[in-house]
């Protein structure tokens, strides 16, 4: 056991060194939170070190023992050497404040705790005015880490509506895609199967298949809670006012979808995969204008599977893949189109998420006077069109005017 002065005395060493795995196990679960997007693996990885750190930071208050320091000195090592690598492999563009802090984290917890070995009783001699500005130096880490977190991006999980799949798309040429911007772990296998691609895109248009007069009240009764559901925010001005967010943009045939930023997203989709139509995710509406109307509503599921839901089999239920999005100030945008090409490192040039698959989707078309013609859960609908009524769309499929 090393000497401490005593539970309610700790020296500055021992209480910054606890700051330091602190600020490590915070940067490391922000990290996981954003993998959830692209790698549940990677995910828990980070949930494992972070929790890893701060147990590590209590022992170092409660039981600073040599073996707790060598723990500390050669896992801040192991991970401050791994995430040198990691840095190695990025170029600017997809290099993040939390990464070098956590390297930097990371180095420090090692170092101190070298230190601390080779010294295990360094402050105790310190006299009282020392102690006291070096006792600064915790607050200053959390505070200095906090900063870094804070300013940050890293929103809540949100659904990214596309352009249909007719629309023309333009894809980012490179001499070598893979090579083009490298971005951290490409050499891994999890990896090289990201990059590979959409391989199991369904079709969403299938034949229409007649109920049985009680699955059929069934379903008008969950179309009817849907309608009541979309009419809860008839315009663009109260799917804002409700702090609804655009996703992606306006396109001919699938609207503007206005995400819902909030717990209640995946409600809509009930533990055994049935629908609860009173919980849609999205909104969609006729244009991105104030005064557009609604014209629909989506749901979306984090499911593995594709989800049970409607009554019947005839919600077919999509993905998207190889999706870039950017987070912005109230929207999110989408720099190349969806279901392409795209690469992470192209994404990553952009400062973009990639995320090979979406969660499962369903449009539902159930405002009155804005039926679709090819169905109630169809993907497109033939009576949306871009504002002026026309088809006129960039090279991304979104409508050359928005409003």
């Amino acid at each position: 056991m090393l000497p401490t002065r005593s539970s309610s005395s700790r020296r500055p060493a021992q209480v910054l060194l606890a700051a330091l795995a602190a600020s490590l196990a915070a940067c490391t679960f922000t990290a996981g939170a954003q993998s959830l997007h692209t790698s549940r693996p990677d995910a828990v990885a980070y949930a494992l070190v972070g929790w890893a750190a701060l147990t590590f930071g209590m022992l170092v208050l409660i039981r600073p023992s040599r073996r707790v320091l060598a723990t500390g000195l050669l896992a801040g090592l192991a991970l401050a050497g791994f995430w040198l690598v990691q840095l190695g492999l990025a170029t600017h563009a997809s290099v993040s404040s939390v990464q070098v802090t956590r390297l930097l984290l990371a180095a420090a917890i090692a170092g101190l705790s070298g230190v601390l070995l080779w010294r295990p009783t360094l402050g105790q001699a310190w006299d009282t005015s020392t102690s006291v500005l070096l006792s600064i130096l915790p607050v200053a880490v959390v505070v200095a880490v906090t900063a870094v977190l804070v300013g940050t991006t890293s929103p809540a999980t949100v659904v990214v509506a596309a352009a249909p799949r007719t629309a023309p798309t333009t894809t980012l040429k490179t001499p070598d895609p893979l090579a083009a911007v490298p971005v951290p772990g490409q050499n891994s296998g999890a990896f090289q199967k990201l990059a590979q691609g959409n391989d199991t895109e369904k079709a969403e248009l299938a034949p229409y298949v007649p109920l049985s007069a009680g699955d059929q009240a069934a379903l008008d009764a969950q179309l009817a809670q849907a309608e009541q559901a979309a009419m809860r925010f008839p315009t663009v001005a109260s799917a804002k006012a409700a702090g609804m967010i655009l996703a992606g943009g306006m396109a001919p045939g699938v609207g503007a979808h206005y995400q819902l930023v909030s717990a209640d997203t995946l409600k809509g989709v009930n533990a055994d995969g049935t629908i609860n139509a009173a919980f849609p995710g999205s909104w969609i509406y006729a244009g991105t204008a104030d005064n557009d109307p609604v014209v629909g509503v989506m749901y979306e599921s984090l499911s593995g599977n594709r989800p049970t839901g409607f009554v019947g089999p005839n919600d077919h239920w999509h993905q998207h893949s190889n999706l870039c999005i950017q987070y912005g100030p109230g929207e999110i945008k989408v720099p190349f189109a969806p279901d392409s090409s795209v690469t992470p490192q192209q994404c990553a040039s952009v400062k973009g998420l990639f995320m090979r698959k979406t969660v499962w989707m369903v449009h539902a078309w159930v405002v009155p006077g804005w039926e679709s013609p090819q169905g109630v859960f169809s993907h497109a609908n033939l009576h949306i069109y871009c504002p002026g009524n026309t088809y006129l769309v960039d090279p991304l499929g979104f409508c050359l005017r928005q409003s």
